[in-house]
């Protein structure tokens, strides 16, 4: 796991000694046990910072393959890097080190941009071809790893993160409005956008090719989720199949040359991870569970994580989080290794729990990813609901509207309602302008990759969207940026793509079994943890790490709160966003809080406005003060 960070340029040495000096120090927090860079001295420069994993020894990067052609820097783990040199070697490839990194560079060699389609894990990296004056980029399929670019006055910028590009020449930080509107509305800055209108991300399951004379990204794809075929195997058949994907997906995920643990809620996923480390593959991981426990307040989830720990004969560490006192007070530290907002407040007790296990382990393996691709929070299964009740209307929508397909239906209906939303947040002016257009174009697109992934129904559209950009900032940005600045590899076996494969052809009644009820969201998942660990435990409900940390009652008891909420909306007022909305939302919040609301539909954009505003107040304002013109 690593920070990674180049240039590329017709003339390297007129980039200014302050751009290479800021870039390089970006990236340190990723990874401080090795820095390391190389230039060519015309055309290249490259960075990189280490937090070693795999082949301590030899695994050192910038990487040379044995012929001295191709140089690789690289962002992440391959798990299934074992078998690839195996198939490579076969192949004619040779090999200097042990490490996951050569496995890439020699199956480059071999395959060229289809090495990508063979690489099971999570990854950004860019190979610079010495004779052809090319660099190749990649980034994993799911996006767990960021790769963000730049161009600017023809050169070429990438990195790890955004913060890289601060001290580019020409380099404004204006932010972009339609994204930010966008990642209110979906919450997350899907395919290549990015919070500032001069940054772009390279997709998730892309590649691009970039050379010094043409510094404009040329990408292709190399994976696409495919929602179309559901399986007719039996019930028993498919948990044999489940079993099996998800084992191999934990062990291969347990390569390691550091020590391991477990992110432990005692719930279906992390249970299942520990239950098959120790039943199935003979390695028993310590857990750790994170909440607010006392005798006062006691926590139902701490109590349940104990005891299934200690039934499966697992060493269980607990660690308090008085969040009345140090959630709110960690933000802006936590935070400041953000280089863009997130609407998760977590991120501060998720890094204080990353510290408390880096002393005792390196490698964390947690159960993310589950509720997205199984169907596993409360309120999913109401789209399974509608699903049911939209077959019984399709005849006529057919027959009167014309609806030829349900995959155009459905990216269509998606679209109408951010296409609404955004034109009632948005003048025309600002929906006209070059950002304006790229937002919507974004739209266009991700409502062409629904359609061409098949998705016809509100489940696997559920599904879907999820995964691009719903919950990205829990399930990807959260472990990498909260995870690395405590120098922790978080790795998560749900997301492997060949279980992401499998829960897209699984047929919705092993994912919601009843429309009505929340009870069997999630139903062959635990149906297999029932098995593990009995039924009272596999089917209690759901309730997640931190479970007690109900830091929403600070919002209205604390007047701590009170203070941070009204700088956070300043702050947006400050950088030229309107902050009337969030802080009707917030009093609105407070107001249904107060009056019993379970269900407030106003938390979203009151946080969002707040996690923003945090974010801005935290940055430098050259970077968050958006220019006219």
């Amino acid at each position: 796991m690593c920070g990674i960070a180049g240039i590329i340029s017709t003339d390297i040495g007129r980039i200014p000694e302050t751009t290479t000096r800021y870039m390089r120090s970006s990236i340190l927090y990723r990874g401080r046990d090795e820095q390391d860079e190389w230039s060519d001295e015309k055309n290249l420069h490259f960075f990189h910072s280490r937090l070693s994993i795999i082949d301590l020894t030899t695994g050192h990067q910038p990487m040379w393959d044995v012929s001295k052609r191709y140089v690789i820097i690289y962002n992440g783990e391959i798990y299934n890097y074992k078998e690839l040199r195996t198939a490579y070697e076969r192949m004619g490839a040779r090999f200097e080190t042990q490490s996951d990194t050569e496995a890439i560079l020699e199956g480059f060699k071999l395959k060229g941009e289809h090495v990508c389609e063979d690489l099971n894990g999570m990854f950004a990296f860019a190979i610079w071809d010495t004779q052809k004056k090319r660099l190749f980029l990649a980034r994993d399929r799911l996006g767990k790893k960021p790769l963000v670019w730049c161009e600017i006055g023809g050169d070429f910028y990438f990195a790890s993160t955004l913060d890289a590009f601060r001290s580019i020449p020409g380099w404004t930080g204006k932010l972009s409005i339609g994204a930010i509107e966008l990642y209110r509305l979906v919450a997350g800055f899907p395919l290549e956008l990015t919070v500032y209108e001069q940054a772009r991300a390279l997709p998730p399951a892309f590649f691009a090719w970039v050379s010094p004379e043409n510094p404009v990204p040329q990408v292709g794809r190399y994976w696409q989720m495919d929602l179309r075929r559901k399986s007719r195997r039996s019930l028993s058949q498919l948990l044999e199949e489940y079993e099996t994907l998800l084992t191999d997906a934990i062990a291969i995920r347990l390569r390691s040359d550091v020590p391991l643990a477990l992110t432990f809620s005692g719930g279906v996923d992390s249970g299942t991870i520990a239950a098959l480390c120790a039943r199935r593959l003979n390695v028993s991981l310590d857990c750790y569970t994170i909440d607010y426990h006392t005798d006062d307040d006691p926590s139902p989830e701490t109590m349940i994580a104990e005891r299934v720990a200690r039934e499966l004969g697992l060493t269980w560490r607990y660690i308090q989080f008085n969040y009345h006192e140090d959630l709110l007070s960690g933000l802006p530290r936590t935070y400041s290794f953000y280089d863009q907002p997130s609407v998760q407040l977590p991120l501060v007790y998720s890094h204080r729990l990353y510290e408390t296990i880096r002393p005792l382990a390196k490698v964390v393996l947690s159960g993310n990813g589950s509720d997205e691709i199984f169907t596993g929070y409360i309120g999913d299964e109401v789209a399974r609901k509608d699903d049911l009740e939209r077959f019984q209307r399709l005849p006529f929508l057919h027959r009167h509207f014309g609806i030829k397909k349900q995959a155009d239906s459905l990216a269509g209906m998606w679209g109408n309602y951010v296409y609404s939303n955004l034109s009632a947040r948005l003048s025309p002016g600002e929906l006209a302008t070059p950002t304006g257009n790229a937002v919507l174009s974004m739209v266009d697109r991700i409502m062409k990759d629904i359609t061409e992934a098949g998705v016809d129904n509100f489940l696997d559209r559920l599904m879907y969207l999820n995964l691009l950009c719903s919950t990205s900032d829990s399930n990807y940005r959260l472990p990498d940026i909260s995870g690395l600045a405590a120098q922790v590899e978080v790795r998560s076996p749900y997301l492997d793509y060949r279980l992401i494969e499998f829960a897209a052809r699984l047929p919705h009644q092993y994912k919601v079994a009843d429309p009505f009820s929340p009870k069997t969201n999630k139903y062959l998942p635990k149906l297999f943890y029932e098995k593990l660990v009995g039924k009272e435990i596999a089917w209690a409900r759901k309730k997640g790490m931190g479970f007690n940390l109900r830091w929403q009652n600070n919002i209205v008891d604390d007047p701590n709160y009170r203070t941070a909420f009204v700088r956070a909306y300043d702050a947006l007022d400050q950088a030229g966003i309107d902050s009337e909305s969030y802080r009707s939302a917030w009093k609105q919040f407070i107001a249904d809080l107060c009056a019993g609301v379970k269900l407030r539909a106003s938390a979203g954009d009151m946080m969002l406005g707040f996690m923003l505003g945090m974010w801005l107040s935290h940055t430098s304002p050259a970077e968050t003060m958006i220019k006219s013109g």
